[in-house]
C-alpha cells in the first residue's frame, strides 16, 4: 500500500487509451507503484473506472503521458501530445514515419517503445549481432485476432533495426505478407496466440531461429517500470526498450 504521507511528491501519470487491454493493465500497475499516481485516462470508452476521464484537448498537467491508443487514432493524437510539456511515452503500435519525425524533433523527453517486453528487447539485441553471420532473414509474427495492424509495429520496428540483411521467403497461408527494410514479414492472426515472434536466420544449409513468446500481458510490466525509472533522467528522444536495457547488459 502507498504511503499517503508522500503523495505530495508522487509523479503524476495520464494514460491515453487507458481503457484498452494494455492501457487498463498499465494504469492499474502504475497507480499501485510507490511514488506514482495515475490522475486520469483519455479514452472515448472510459466508463466505470476509478480514474478521472480526460480529453485529448484538455490542458493536461502531469509528469508523464503514456500513449496506448489503437493504430487507427494514435497518429492523430501525437501532434497534440507533443505540444504538452509532460514527458511522453509512446507504447502504441502503428506509429507512422511522419509521427516518428515529429517525436524525434519534439525537444522534450520522448520514449517510443514498440514493445515493453524485456524478452523482445533481448531478441532484438542478439539479432543485430547475428546478421553478420546469418545474412538471410525473415520474420514470422503471430498475434491474437483483435490486433488491427499487420505487420505488427514490433516486427516493423524490428526489421528496420537490422543491417546488411538479405530477404528469405517461405510459403504458407498467412494473414498478411509484408516487406520492411528488405525483410519479409509473415503475419498470422489467431486467438491461439497472444504475441509471438520468430526471427529466422539462414545461411547455406542451416537455420538459426530466435523465438519469443508472450503468454500474458503482465510480461510487459517490467518494461513499463524500467521506462519510468529511466525517464527520470531523460530529456531527449529514445527509441526502443533495447536502448535502455543495453545500458545494463553487455551484448
Amino acid at each position: 500500500m502507498k504511503n499517503k504521507l508522500n503523495e505530495i511528491t508522487n509523479k503524476t501519470v495520464v494514460v491515453v487509451g487507458g481503457n484498452g487491454n494494455m492501457g487498463t493493465m498499465v494504469s492499474e500497475y502504475i497507480d499501485g507503484l510507490e511514488g506514482y499516481d495515475v490522475i486520469g485516462i483519455i479514452d472515448p470508452n472510459n466508463s466505470g473506472t476509478k480514474f478521472n476521464s480526460l480529453s485529448i484537448s484538455d490542458d493536461i498537467i502531469c509528469d508523464y503521458i503514456f500513449e496506448f491508443s489503437p493504430s487507427s487514432v494514435v497518429n492523430d493524437n501525437i501532434p497534440k501530445l507533443i505540444d504538452n510539456k509532460s514527458k511522453l511515452i509512446i507504447g502504441s503500435s502503428g506509429v507512422n514515419n511522419d509521427s516518428l519525425e515529429l517525436l524525434k524533433n519534439a525537444n522534450k523527453a520522448v520514449s517510443v517503445i514498440p514493445n515493453f517486453s524485456i524478452g523482445a528487447a533481448i531478441q532484438k539485441l542478439y539479432s543485430q549481432k547475428l546478421t553478420s553471420i546469418f545474412p538471410n532473414v525473415h520474420i514470422v509474427e503471430k498475434h491474437h485476432k483483435g490486433k488491427e495492424d499487420a505487420p505488427s509495429g514490433t516486427s516493423k520496428d524490428f526489421a528496420s533495426s537490422l543491417e546488411n540483411v538479405q530477404p528469405s521467403e517461405i510459403s504458407g497461408d498467412y494473414y498478411a505478407v509484408s516487406n520492411e527494410n528488405s525483410l519479409n514479414i509473415y503475419s498470422l492472426r489467431s486467438d491461439e496466440y497472444l504475441a509471438e515472434q520468430e526471427v529466422v536466420f539462414s545461411k547455406n544449409h542451416e537455420e538459426f531461429i530466435l523465438e519469443h513468446k508472450v503468454f500474458d500481458r503482465k510480461a510487459y510490466l517490467s518494461g513499463v517500470q524500467l521506462v519510468l525509472q529511466e525517464m527520470e533522467q531523460q530529456d531527449s528522444y529514445i527509441h526502443g526498450l533495447e536502448n535502455l536495457l543495453n545500458k545494463s547488459m553487455d551484448i
